[in-house]
């Protein structure tokens, strides 16, 4: 006999189930994996080995538990008739050090193999491509440095460009920053994630990444993950979903962008110039200008507001005001509510939108850091939606065009942009978060 007093046949059938739940945990394991989305980071491996090691273990002790629960539910039963107590057993010292003993060793090896798998993933790589991103209810918006010689490649004389301020103080490191609401990499190259919050927590998931890293307001975060599946930068239906697993507010839902793996470098530059030429050569009316910005989703408005002239550009958000005719309000009720004129109150409404709150709303729009030619592009835009069509207001458009477009001195090498060079706005939209003006 031994120390739990047990008979040779009690050992064995408790060996024999001791290899049922092993195996069962192994079943476990081994299956749901296959239920998992595609590998396509170098990363992926990682996480799947490591959370199969945890299927395995927890399967085992799922099938013991409930096995124990089925059995005790049979086994010890109150007979018909039986309205005694239970018998008061005081316990077994062996049995309480051993069931206290291998979850303590299995939370200690699983601990291991966590942090050796988080070390490897965040250890920094080569030759990383960073991308800056910023979170906001409800949008993810992707910011790149793309180096000045990608266009300059295209015959583009960076010198020459009549650019304004802001651009002037943003290339004088040597690059251009270029934004997106689709994170754009390609294969094979690393990739560091630096993600700063505008409002509250949010939470940065690519399933077929297999990462996952919360962005906390006050703070930035970095993930990596390396790439390694190419998917089709021209077919939307391919890219890969980049989700906020953070509840963040009445949109979390929504809160969804993707990721364009291409296949090279080459496809990823060719697509980093054609937004270059964007910023560089923005056209000079700003009514088209602003229609560019709001329709592309540069800035985060279309998941809080909504623009029936803009309502194919998915903006169907119903926490902020509602921007249709908003320029007719702006000159109108607004201006008797602020004292400032249409342009005035629209161009509050982007920079300080907690200064006058639309009744029955909230404060819930950050500043967003819009330029100001953007704003100004914006206030353009909005000033037209009004019921006749006509806008209410106007911004000084010579001003705008001296001061906000690229246009360089008439004559000068890079004064037109090359005529492959596209228009601002391109298939994929730019960075979506919150709300534009609050009429």
């Amino acid at each position: 006999m031994n120390s739990l007093n047990l008979s040779s046949t009690q050992i064995r059938n408790i060996a024999i189930i001791g290899v049922l739940l092993i195996v069962g945990g192994f079943i476990i394991g081994l299956l749901t994996p296959s239920l998992f989305p595609a590998q396509a980071s170098a990363e992926a491996p990682l996480i799947d080995n490591l959370f199969q090691t945890m299927l395995i273990i927890g399967g085992a002790i799922f099938l013991l538990v409930q096995g124990l629960l089925v059995y005790s539910a049979i086994k010890f039963r109150a007979k018909p008739g039986d309205t005694s107590d239970g018998i008061h057993l005081h316990g077994n010292t062996t049995l309480e050090i051993i069931w206290t003993a291998i979850p303590a060793v299995i939370v200690t090896v699983l601990t291991i193999l966590s942090w050796n798998v988080f070390n490897i993933m965040q250890a920094p790589k080569d030759d990383e491509l960073v991308v800056h991103t910023t979170a906001a209810r409800f949008n993810w918006a992707f910011a790149y440095d793309a180096p000045l010689s990608l266009v300059e490649a295209q015959g583009v004389d960076i010198a020459n460009l009549n650019l304004p301020d802001n651009v002037k103080a943003d290339i004088a490191d040597g690059t251009l920053t270029i934004a997106s609401t689709e994170l754009h990499t390609y294969a094979n190259r690393p990739v560091r994630m630096d993600m700063q919050s505008r409002d509250v927590i949010h939470a940065f998931w690519v399933p077929v990444f297999r990462v996952k890293q919360d962005v906390i307001p006050g703070r930035t975060t970095t993930v990596r993950f390396t790439p390694t599946l190419p998917n089709d930068p021209t077919n939307a239906e391919s890219w890969y979903p980049v989700k906020c697993t953070e509840l963040c507010g009445a949109q979390h839902g929504a809160m969804v962008a993707y990721t364009v793996v291409h296949p090279d470098e080459a496809s990823f530059n060719a697509w980093m110039s054609e937004r270059m030429m964007g910023v560089l050569f923005p056209p000079p009316d700003p009514v088209e200008r602003g229609f560019q910005l709001l329709s592309s989703n540069i800035y985060p408005c279309y998941t809080c507001h909504i623009d029936a002239d803009l309502a194919e550009f998915n903006w169907n958000g119903n926490v902020g005001p509602n921007l249709t005719v908003v320029g007719d309000r702006a000159v109108g009720t607004r201006a008797n509510a602020t004292g400032l004129s249409g342009v005035d109150y629209l161009t509050q409404s982007i920079h300080e939108p907690g200064a006058y709150l639309v009744p029955g709303y909230g404060n819930l729009m950050p500043n967003l850091g819009i330029s100001d030619c953007d704003t100004r592009a914006i206030v353009a835009y909005l000033c037209t939606q009004t019921a006749s069509g006509e806008p209410a207001c106007t911004i000084d458009t010579e001003a705008y065009a001296a001061q906000c477009t690229a246009g360089a001195p008439p004559g000068a090498p890079g004064a037109e942009p090359p005529a492959s060079a596209p228009a601002e706005t391109t298939p994929e939209a730019e960075a979506t978060a919150e709300a534009t003006p609050g009429s």
